[in-house]
């Protein structure tokens, strides 16, 4: 077999830098298509085997046809055909190849605008004689090549094929260049792109972000629940990392370090509250006033609480003392029942008709002399009084 590599070769390398010429065109090669095209190949024939008809070389032109059905798989039926002159007795014949080939597409790599891909291919080398019989053998081999999209519907197709002969043993082989016009083309979707991941400040490094931070501005270190907020474990309003006094009382008053506010001189509430004949139950009506007495108490804990019980003149003096003292015992019997007040914290003592605060001649002022006196008293502490 004489050497036509390097004929070889040069062919390939031309037709080569000729698509470079398009390589500015080229476009992304389609996952899955079905396709159509011609070509023309150059194929050289093993002189030194075919003996008196020997053959050098041939151009043939021809048809193809095919399916990328993978991204990286297509199949592929190859038919071409021309006329031939043996180089000694110059006899023309016809040669035919027929070839079926599987390729593997490198789809994810590629040489400029190029994809390359290698394959198999297997098929019948035919001879057509005038006046003799036909000539055929089956031909198989490799393929090699690289293709480039050109425009839309059009894909370039350039390779090499070394062949082996079934006659003789021979080995064979051709380069082709083809244009192939594709249809229903697809690409494998693309996954969704993740969405971005927010952007989460935390300005003042507690933990807790910046749009759920009720709480801006932290100092660092300080302990903060789910909405950014300094812990306050007592809930005076005044903060753990602040709270000079921790542990106060529930509702009471504090000041600006969390420490209780102590009663400096006695608060006194007269409640009018109305009774009925002969009684001492507290009606419903009069509840309220019981509450707001029942809030200065939580506000200040450490506070005493002093019921005195008073009554108007009507009636002897010793039930009225009886009943105001009843009385005073039902308003603590309320606040204790009620509000949830300490009963240590409350002293009672009834007074009778005794310290009237109107004129007991009339209506309105026997009404007014039917009260309670609350005497909130000062906390004594060491050092607050001067004696």
């Amino acid at each position: 077999m004489k050497n036509h590599f390097p004929r070889t070769l040069s062919t390939f390398g031309l037709a080569g830098l000729a698509l470079c010429a398009v390589a500015a065109q080229a476009h992304d090669i389609p996952d899955q298509y079905l396709y159509i095209g011609g070509h023309a190949s150059q194929y050289w024939f093993d002189e030194d085997e075919l003996g008196p008809n020997s053959y050098d070389t041939v151009t043939l032109p021809g048809l193809q046809f095919g399916a990328r059905f993978a991204p990286n798989w297509s199949a592929q039926a190859w038919w071409e055909r021309n006329g031939v002159k043996s180089e000694i007795t110059r006899e023309r014949t016809h040669v035919s190849l027929a070839l079926a080939s599987l390729r593997y597409h490198f789809h994810d790599t590629s040489v400029g605008p190029f994809e390359p891909y290698a394959g198999l291919a297997v098929g019948q080398l035919r001879f057509d004689h005038r006046g003799r019989d036909t000539d055929k053998e089956t031909v198989a081999g490799a393929e090699f090549g690289l293709q480039a999209r050109v425009a839309e519907h059009w894909v370039f197709d350039i390779g090499a094929r070394p062949l082996w002969t079934e006659w003789r043993d021979r080995f064979e082989g051709e380069v082709y260049a083809g244009l192939n016009l594709i249809f229903g083309a697809t690409r494998k979707a693309e996954p969704e792109p993740l969405p971005a991941e927010p952007v989460v400040r935390d300005s003042d490094g507690d933990g807790v972000p910046d749009q759920q931070d009720q709480c801006p501005d932290t100092p660092a270190g300080v302990a903060v629940d789910a909405q950014g907020c300094p812990l306050d474990g007592d809930g005076d309003g005044v903060p753990d990392y602040l709270d000079a006094c921790p542990n106060t009382p529930d509702g009471a008053l504090v000041d600006e370090r969390g420490c209780q506010v102590y009663l400096e001189r006695d608060v006194r509430e007269t409640l009018y509250v109305e009774f009925e004949l002969n009684k001492a139950e507290i009606q419903q009506e009069f509840i309220g006033e019981l509450a707001q007495l029942a809030d200065m108490m939580r506000k200040y804990p450490s506070a005493q609480l002093r019921l005195e019980g008073h009554t108007d003149s009507t009636g002897a003096a010793s039930y009225n003392m009886r009943l105001s003292g009843q009385r005073a015992d039902s308003v603590k019997n309320s606040l204790v029942n009620s509000f949830g007040i300490d009963p240590a914290r409350i002293d009672t003592v009834g007074f009778g008709e005794e310290q009237p605060i109107a004129d007991n001649s009339t209506a309105d002022g026997r009404a007014q002399n039917r009260r309670v006196e609350a005497i909130l008293q000062a906390t004594q502490r060491e050092g607050l009084y001067e004696d």
